[in-house]
């Protein structure tokens, strides 16, 4: 059963609580699961450049 995100915001990071048990997660995660499972889709914001004075030669 999917667990919604918690409330605290994390800069680009998910976290859930996990209810289940380690067990349920590996009965859950069968092999016919992992060859279905479609990876999320990272999406990466470039940093912004840092603002530097040009050299003055």
């Amino acid at each position: 059963m999917p667990q919604s995100p918690s409330k605290e915001p994390r800069e680009g990071v998910a976290h859930i609580e996990v209810t289940q048990t380690h067990e349920e997660i590996l009965e859950y995660w069968t092999d016919e699961r992992m060859a279905e499972a479609k990876p999320r889709e990272l999406v990466l914001r470039p940093e912004p450049e840092e603002q530097h004075p040009e050299a003055q030669d």
